[in-house]
């Protein structure tokens, strides 16, 4: 069970089962972003693993460009980390890591496809890079489609503590199906982030182990947009403007025929 951490309750709104459940997916991201900007008042440090080149993926770049957020993003493929150092390499709110995080710390082989393969499976994200092998070989792939790096990996409890970071209202980790590792590697409670969000594979064990790791730090578990996420009880400014545009709900506005 959850801890008691707030006296917020989680009330039935009753079923709701829309055509296409996917077309809901950016509008509800943005609004959880946004209820975490609104609650923290634009102050909203970002503690990114597997950042990717920072301009895909979450839309987190708008964010802190022109919102004010800060953060700390942390990208292991060097490739990935390139292009994210450029892109924040004028910022003086936004740190870059080229390194991984496990639960232990040690130079481990991360598996990225030849830029070559990549190109032929264009159905599947570029630069994609994993711990374990086998999610990152695709079907017909050749010895020479699959490259392997050595990078540091660290606890993110010796990387906060190096940094003197001991809070962040967001967490978002990516990591290649070693997210339970990561998660497993800090004090998530210690954090207090109002807002954790998981890249996880459902009915998985790592995924288990994430969503336990969630409810032990006090947070609720819900899936949306593809990701795993840990709502911190209370701690959300609700956008009910934006939810309520978002289903028409303005005066004069039209129902959805769908």
């Amino acid at each position: 069970h959850l801890p008691a951490r707030g006296a917020a309750m989680i009330r039935d709104l009753g079923p709701y089962a829309p055509k296409r459940a996917h077309k809901l997916n950016p509008p509800l991201l943005a609004m959880l972003l946004n209820g975490v900007h609104d609650h923290h008042k634009g102050q909203v440090f970002v503690l990114q693993v597997g950042a990717g080149s920072g301009q895909v993926g979450l839309p987190l770049l708008q964010r802190f460009q022109d919102d004010g957020w800060s953060g700390l993003l942390i990208e292991p493929l060097p490739q990935n980390f390139a292009e994210l150092d450029a892109l924040h390499k004028d910022s003086d709110r936004v740190a870059v890591l080229n390194l991984g995080i496990s639960d232990v710390s040690a130079n481990l082989l991360l598996h990225s496809l030849s830029p070559e393969a990549d190109a032929r499976n264009r159905r599947i994200p570029l630069n994609r890079a994993s711990l374990i092998r086998d999610r990152i070989a695709t079907p017909g792939s050749a010895e020479d489609d699959l490259l392997a790096v050595e990078v540091p990996f660290l606890r993110m409890d010796t990387v906060l503590g190096e940094l003197g970071i001991d809070s962040a209202q967001l967490v978002a980790i990516n990591a290649g199906g070693h997210e339970a590792q990561v998660l497993q590697s800090f004090d998530l409670a210690a954090l207090d982030p109002a807002l954790v969000m998981v890249h996880s594979t459902p009915d998985t064990a790592s995924d288990d182990t994430c969503i336990a790791t969630l409810t032990t730090a006090g947070l609720y578990p819900f899936r949306v947009a593809g990701w795993l996420m840990g709502l911190a009880p209370g701690r959300l400014a609700v956008p009910l403007e934006d939810l309520l545009t978002f289903f028409r709900k303005g005066l004069g506005a039209t129902e959805d025929e769908e």
